[in-house]
Protein backbone atom coordinates (compact mmCIF):
# COMPACT_ATOMS: atom_id res chain seq x y z
CA UNK A 1 0.00 0.00 0.00
CA UNK A 2 0.98 3.19 -0.94
CA UNK A 3 2.29 5.86 2.06
CA UNK A 4 1.43 9.37 2.56
CA UNK A 5 4.45 11.74 3.14
CA UNK A 6 4.00 14.84 5.37
CA UNK A 7 7.15 16.98 4.08
CA UNK A 8 7.38 19.98 5.95
CA UNK A 9 9.52 23.07 7.41
CA UNK A 10 8.97 23.27 11.01
CA UNK A 11 10.60 25.78 13.36
CA UNK A 12 12.18 24.44 16.52
CA UNK A 13 8.73 25.61 18.89
CA UNK A 14 6.65 23.49 16.58
CA UNK A 15 5.32 26.34 14.05
CA UNK A 16 4.80 25.55 10.27
CA UNK A 17 4.71 29.29 10.11
CA UNK A 18 4.08 32.90 11.71
CA UNK A 19 0.82 33.89 12.74
CA UNK A 20 0.15 35.93 9.83
CA UNK A 21 1.99 33.07 7.65
CA UNK A 22 5.26 34.24 7.64
CA UNK A 23 8.21 31.50 6.43
CA UNK A 24 11.06 34.21 7.19
CA UNK A 25 12.83 31.84 9.51
CA UNK A 26 13.25 29.40 7.08
CA UNK A 27 17.42 28.99 6.01
CA UNK A 28 18.76 28.29 2.62
CA UNK A 29 21.05 25.13 2.85
CA UNK A 30 21.53 23.51 -0.79
CA UNK A 31 23.23 20.81 0.02
CA UNK A 32 20.65 19.43 2.58
CA UNK A 33 17.94 20.59 -0.52
CA UNK A 34 19.26 18.54 -3.00
CA UNK A 35 19.79 15.33 -0.59
CA UNK A 36 16.50 15.12 0.35
CA UNK A 37 14.61 16.21 -3.12
CA UNK A 38 17.05 13.27 -4.87
CA UNK A 39 15.98 10.96 -2.48
CA UNK A 40 11.93 12.36 -2.59
CA UNK A 41 12.19 12.20 -6.33
CA UNK A 42 12.84 8.53 -6.18
CA UNK A 43 10.12 7.58 -3.67
CA UNK A 44 7.70 9.51 -5.04
CA UNK A 45 4.88 9.72 -8.17
CA UNK A 46 2.00 11.57 -6.78
CA UNK A 47 1.51 15.42 -4.83
CA UNK A 48 -0.80 15.99 -2.13
CA UNK A 49 -1.97 19.74 -1.56
CA UNK A 50 -4.29 22.28 -1.30
CA UNK A 51 -5.04 25.51 -3.33
CA UNK A 52 -2.60 27.68 -1.80
CA UNK A 53 0.13 25.50 -2.60
CA UNK A 54 -0.61 24.49 -6.06
CA UNK A 55 -0.81 28.20 -6.57
CA UNK A 56 2.77 28.62 -5.76
CA UNK A 57 4.04 25.32 -7.45
CA UNK A 58 2.14 26.81 -10.19
CA UNK A 59 3.83 30.36 -9.92
CA UNK A 60 7.16 29.56 -8.87
CA UNK A 61 8.94 26.44 -9.71
CA UNK A 62 7.05 27.23 -13.50
CA UNK A 63 9.48 30.12 -13.24
CA UNK A 64 12.47 28.26 -11.77
CA UNK A 65 12.25 25.34 -14.54
CA UNK A 66 11.96 28.30 -17.40
CA UNK A 67 15.07 30.76 -16.13
CA UNK A 68 18.24 29.71 -18.00
CA UNK A 69 20.04 31.31 -14.83
CA UNK A 70 18.65 28.32 -12.38
CA UNK A 71 21.02 25.96 -10.86
CA UNK A 72 20.44 22.48 -12.78
CA UNK A 73 19.58 20.84 -8.97
CA UNK A 74 16.71 23.75 -8.70
CA UNK A 75 15.82 23.58 -12.61
CA UNK A 76 15.55 19.53 -12.51
CA UNK A 77 13.58 20.21 -8.92
CA UNK A 78 11.49 22.67 -10.33
CA UNK A 79 10.91 20.70 -13.35
CA UNK A 80 9.78 17.57 -10.89
CA UNK A 81 7.59 19.73 -9.12
CA UNK A 82 4.68 21.36 -12.12
CA UNK A 83 5.17 17.76 -13.74
CA UNK A 84 4.36 15.43 -10.96
CA UNK A 85 0.82 14.39 -11.26
CA UNK A 86 -0.75 16.48 -7.93
CA UNK A 87 -4.02 16.08 -5.92
CA UNK A 88 -5.42 19.15 -5.53
CA UNK A 89 -7.54 19.63 -2.46
CA UNK A 90 -10.16 22.47 -2.53
CA UNK A 91 -13.44 23.42 -2.33
CA UNK A 92 -13.31 26.76 -4.01
CA UNK A 93 -11.09 25.57 -7.27
CA UNK A 94 -13.26 24.44 -10.11
CA UNK A 95 -10.36 23.10 -12.56
CA UNK A 96 -6.55 22.79 -12.62
CA UNK A 97 -4.33 21.77 -15.58
CA UNK A 98 -3.36 18.27 -16.55
CA UNK A 99 -1.78 15.70 -15.64
CA UNK A 100 -3.09 17.21 -12.29
CA UNK A 101 -6.47 16.85 -10.64
CA UNK A 102 -9.26 18.16 -8.05
CA UNK A 103 -10.35 16.88 -5.26
CA UNK A 104 -12.62 17.38 -2.15
CA UNK A 105 -13.27 14.14 0.31
CA UNK A 106 -10.17 14.17 1.78
CA UNK A 107 -10.33 10.78 3.87
CA UNK A 108 -11.88 8.61 0.82
CA UNK A 109 -9.43 10.11 -1.97
CA UNK A 110 -6.75 9.77 0.18
CA UNK A 111 -8.05 6.09 0.68
CA UNK A 112 -8.78 5.33 -2.94
CA UNK A 113 -5.36 6.72 -3.66
CA UNK A 114 -3.58 4.35 -0.85
CA UNK A 115 -5.00 1.09 -2.98
CA UNK A 116 -4.10 1.92 -6.31
CA UNK A 117 -0.30 1.15 -7.23
CA UNK A 118 2.31 3.25 -7.40
CA UNK A 119 5.37 5.19 -5.38
CA UNK A 120 4.46 6.79 -2.58
CA UNK A 121 2.97 9.97 -2.09
CA UNK A 122 4.09 13.10 -0.82
CA UNK A 123 1.95 16.08 1.05
CA UNK A 124 2.98 19.62 0.80
CA UNK A 125 1.30 22.43 1.61
CA UNK A 126 -0.13 24.83 3.75
CA UNK A 127 -0.58 24.66 7.14
CA UNK A 128 -4.40 24.00 6.37
CA UNK A 129 -3.63 20.97 4.45
CA UNK A 130 -1.13 19.92 6.50
CA UNK A 131 -3.39 20.19 9.79
CA UNK A 132 -5.87 18.23 8.15
CA UNK A 133 -4.46 15.59 7.11
CA UNK A 134 -2.43 15.26 10.57
CA UNK A 135 -6.26 15.84 12.12
CA UNK A 136 -7.82 13.11 9.74
CA UNK A 137 -4.86 10.66 10.73
CA UNK A 138 -3.97 10.22 6.92
CA UNK A 139 0.34 10.68 7.71
CA UNK A 140 2.06 7.58 7.23
CA UNK A 141 5.53 8.92 8.07
CA UNK A 142 6.75 12.56 8.63
CA UNK A 143 9.85 14.36 7.23
CA UNK A 144 10.58 17.40 9.26
CA UNK A 145 12.76 19.85 8.41
CA UNK A 146 13.28 21.34 11.76
CA UNK A 147 15.07 24.93 11.68
CA UNK A 148 17.30 25.77 14.75
CA UNK A 149 14.37 29.42 15.03
CA UNK A 150 12.11 29.42 17.85
CA UNK A 151 9.20 32.20 16.57
CA UNK A 152 7.69 32.48 20.38
CA UNK A 153 3.83 32.24 18.45
CA UNK A 154 3.14 30.84 15.02
CA UNK A 155 0.54 28.39 13.45
CA UNK A 156 1.46 24.91 14.87
CA UNK A 157 1.10 21.66 13.08
CA UNK A 158 -0.21 19.58 15.74
CA UNK A 159 -3.50 21.45 17.10
CA UNK A 160 -6.52 18.62 18.12
CA UNK A 161 -4.98 16.28 19.85
CA UNK A 162 -1.53 14.03 21.21
CA UNK A 163 0.00 12.54 19.10
CA UNK A 164 2.76 9.65 19.42
CA UNK A 165 5.12 9.16 17.03
CA UNK A 166 7.98 6.73 16.41
CA UNK A 167 12.09 8.45 15.13
CA UNK A 168 12.76 6.67 12.46
CA UNK A 169 16.27 9.05 11.36
CA UNK A 170 17.32 12.05 12.18
CA UNK A 171 20.82 14.16 10.80
CA UNK A 172 22.03 17.68 11.86
CA UNK A 173 22.92 19.53 8.75
CA UNK A 174 25.84 22.55 8.75
CA UNK A 175 23.52 24.91 8.64
CA UNK A 176 21.83 23.86 11.68
CA UNK A 177 19.17 22.36 10.36
CA UNK A 178 17.66 18.59 11.63
CA UNK A 179 16.09 16.23 9.38
CA UNK A 180 13.67 13.95 11.09
CA UNK A 181 11.95 11.26 10.06
CA UNK A 182 8.78 9.64 12.07
CA UNK A 183 6.10 7.25 11.58
CA UNK A 184 2.92 7.49 14.00
CA UNK A 185 2.64 5.06 16.30
CA UNK A 186 -0.31 2.40 16.21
Amino acid sequence: MRKVIAYVNLTLDGHLAGPAGELDWMLPDPELNIALSDELRGRVDTILTGRNFHHGIEQNFRAQAADPASPAELADFATWMISTPQVVFSRSLTEVAAPHRLAGDLAGEVAKLKALPGKDMVLFGGVSIVRQFVREGLVDEYWIKLYPTAIGAGQPMFTERRRELRLVESKTWESGILTLRYTPKR
